[in-house]
This record gives C-alpha cells, structure tokens and sequence, in this order.
C-alpha cells in the first residue's frame, strides 16, 4: 500500500495496550491530534462500559471526531484512536492482524509477555504503523531485521519483501528440488431424521498448498466450470458460497480470466476456503431401528449404503451405534467389517475399511437388558443419533476439481505439481427409528 497517497480515513491517531483492570501497558502516539481531555473521557468511558458490560468494540463520545476501537485478547485490551469518519474495517484489521505478530513473536500474547517485551513492542510498532498508517504485518519478514532479543539490534537494509509488492514471501528461497503440492480438503455435515429426511446438510472446503519452490514463482491454477463461481460476490449458480482467497491471489485477473494465479507463500498455507450449504448427496447413509424383543432383549438392525460411484474407495467407514448402559451379552450378526461394544462410551463400533461405491451392508445386535430398566431407556436412547466418520480419497462432494496447476518461473526450473482430493466428515448424525 502507498500510503504518500492515502487519504486520512485510513489513518490511525494512536494506540494503546491496556491490562484486565483498564490500566495503560504502554502506548504509542503516531499523530499527536488527539487532546489530553478527549483521550481522558475516551478512555474513562471505554472503562465503564468494560465494567458495565457494554459489548461495543466502538467507543465515542459527544462533541467529539474521535473514537476508540478496541479487541480484546485473552487478559488484555489492544485499543485506539482515530477519527470516526476512518475506515473501520481497516481498523479491527489491523488490529488483529497486530495481536497475530504479537503472539508469532511472544508465544503467548498476555500482560506478563508485555511487561517482558517493551522495547520490542514499541520497535514493531515503528514498523508496522508509519505516521498513523498501517504497513507489512507479515511476521516472516519483520523477523528478518527484528529480532528475539530486544537488546541487540543491528541496523540492516530491510529485506527486499519489504517493498516488493510480494510481501508474504522472501527473495532468495532455494530448494533442490522444485515441487507444489495441492490438496482439496472437503469436510461434510449431514443430520438426518428418524424418518429418513435430511434436515441438514452442508460442506466445508479448504484448498491447502504446501509451496517448495525457488526464487518468486507464478502459479496458475485452473478449476472446473462446474464448482468455480463466475464471480466471488454471485455464487448462486455454483452453489459455493463465502468463498475467500488467500492474499497471494490477483483477484483482478481470476475475475477477468476465470483463471487463479498466485505467487505462493514459502510452506502450507491455505489458498481458498468456500462453503456449500443444502442439497448435499449423502455419501453414506444409514437406516436404523431398535425395537424391545421383550423385557430383557433389545434388537438393533443397521443398514449402511454407500452412495458414491463404484471406482471409488473409502479407505474407513466408522459408526457409532447408541445402546443403553449396561447391556450385556452382545450376539452380532455382520456380513463386513468388524463390531465392537465399546462400554464406556455406550456405544456399538461399526468399523469398515476399503468400502467400495454403491454397496450395502447390513448389521443385526441383539443384546441383554435389565428387565427393570428396560421400559426406561430405550426412548431416551432413541434419542441418541448414530454417527458416521469416514474419509475417501480421490473424491470431492461438491465436485471442484482441479483442471491444471501450473508453475511458472523466470529461473527456468522445472517444477513437479501434485493434486489430491479428501472427503471426510465433520458431522455426520442419523436418527433411529423405532
């Protein structure tokens, strides 16, 4: 960001650390705009709706153009001040993205680290804020002229990331041999009723990249019309929804090109996240039923379909199947995979490995039951619903797919990309009928 040429609503007046109790940690004025009797009342009513519990992050008072914004992290308050018509989302922002380096530099970010650290602090406030505007908050390359031991600083010439407009990634980076490596990640919720409805059903995706890669790379990365929006604010026609990229990704061109590049960060990192709510298929369904053989027999029957195509593999399936405590003497009939009576947790382990697409399985269980107990516990089993985990590879439900990833370099190397694709569950809940 060029900030000879910002305009003031991107300003910031001055910053202030405050303990548990309200009280000033230390703080740094970058403008000296703010009079002593309006920082007192600011601060004075920031403390009264701490006490009062007023849960506002914004703070102003009347006849005045400043306000204070405020976050809060674990047993402190990192606030400041600046004038209302700034920009807020700038302002909380920033101020997160400081309690980040913060805790990247300290481990834990608490007073007793502030109190340990003040010449520290106060040197990455000088870097990070420029006369009241925000600048490079990447810890990776303050660390490259900033360091651990407040005591010893050496004058440097800043890194080049500095004022390079790639600023999450470091000139320089060498690796023997050149690789990327792409994962799609989808985790899938599914809650289904005792008549066999689903009343929920949603996906969560994360693309994650391990970049291991020389010099400044430029990657392209192509994905299927299918799962792709044709733009990041209209996401109806895909059915992907909050979609988010990483910094690395010029927007500009993925809205012109349909296409994503980006020069990656060195290491793991997240490239893209997006959600996918309603209208999920079930990859694994169950149908389930528990009824009282008599007084002290109680009668399970699981049914397990796989709802996925027959080249595809998941390498385990594991169902949790909810029995009343204390039951005994557990006759199984299974035709796959292998049951257990797991009593401390009431519950019986289904467990399948290397399930293939459009199978079905079935599991019947007859157990023992106190007879006096037996009229008790099975309405309030019933209401238990059985659980499925299970991970396939090779596969996504939402049906993003990867159509080519491609590195490009001006140091001439060759780079070897890898694609793989996990399906797995987060929560994947089935009613029992009775």
């Amino acid at each position: 960001m060029n900030v000879k040429n910002s305009s003031d609503t991107r300003a910031i007046s001055s910053i202030y650390i405050l303990n548990s109790s309200c009280q000033i940690l230390l703080s740094r004025d970058w403008r000296g705009e703010t009079s002593s009797s309006c920082l007192r009342e600011l601060l004075n009513t920031f403390k009264r709706h701490i006490e009062s519990g007023i849960n506002s992050p914004v703070v102003s008072i009347d006849d005045s153009q400043f306000a204070l914004y405020f976050v809060c992290h674990r047993d402190i308050y990192i606030a400041c001040v600046a004038k209302r018509a700034t920009d807020i989302a700038v302002i909380f922002v920033f101020l997160h993205k400081l309690i980040a380096l913060f805790t990247t530099y300290f481990s834990t970010f608490v007073e007793e680290s502030i109190r340990d650290n003040f010449v520290l602090i106060y040197e990455l406030l000088d870097e990070v804020v420029d006369n009241g505007y925000p600048q490079i908050t990447e810890p990776g390359i303050l660390k490259e002229f900033i360091k651990l031991n407040a005591h010893c600083f050496q004058i440097r010439q800043p890194p080049l990331a500095v004022t390079n407009s790639v600023s999450w990634r470091a000139e320089g980076i060498l690796y023997k041999r050149n690789e990327i490596f792409l994962d799609v990640i989808e985790c899938c919720s599914l809650t289904v009723d005792a008549t066999g409805n689903e009343t929920h059903s949603s996906i969560i995706g994360t693309v994650r990249v391990r970049s291991q890669l020389s010099g400044m790379p430029l990657c392209e990365l192509s994905l299927n019309e299918r799962a792709i929006p044709t733009r990041i604010e209209n996401l109806s026609g895909s059915g992907l929804e909050d979609v988010k990229f990483h910094a690395c990704v010029d927007l500009n061109t993925y809205e012109s090109r349909k296409v994503v590049y980006f020069t990656p960060p060195d290491g793991g990192f997240d490239l893209m996240t997006y959600r996918v709510s309603g209208c999920t298929k079930a990859l694994v369904r169950i149908d389930a039923t528990t009824f009282l053989v008599n007084q002290s027999t109680v009668n399970y029957t699981v049914h397990l379909s796989t709802c996925f195509k027959d080249h595809t593999t998941a390498t385990s399936i594991q169902v949790e199947i909810p029995v009343q405590s204390d039951v005994t003497s557990p006759e199984i009939q299974c035709n796959v995979g292998t049951v257990v009576y797991v009593p401390e947790k009431d519950v019986l382990l289904w467990s399948l490995r290397n399930v293939k697409g459009n199978r079905r399985f079935k599991l019947n269980c007859k157990l023992a039951l106190p007879s006096t107990r037996a009229s008790t516990t099975s309405s309030k089993v019933s209401n238990i619903p059985v659980r499925v985990n299970f991970e396939i590879p090779y596969h996504t439900a939402s049906g993003l797919q990867v159509k080519y990833l491609k590195v490009m370099a001006k140091e001439g190397y060759r780079a070897l990309p890898w694609v793989r694709y996990i399906t797995r569950t987060n929560d994947y809940e089935f009613r029992v009928a009775r």
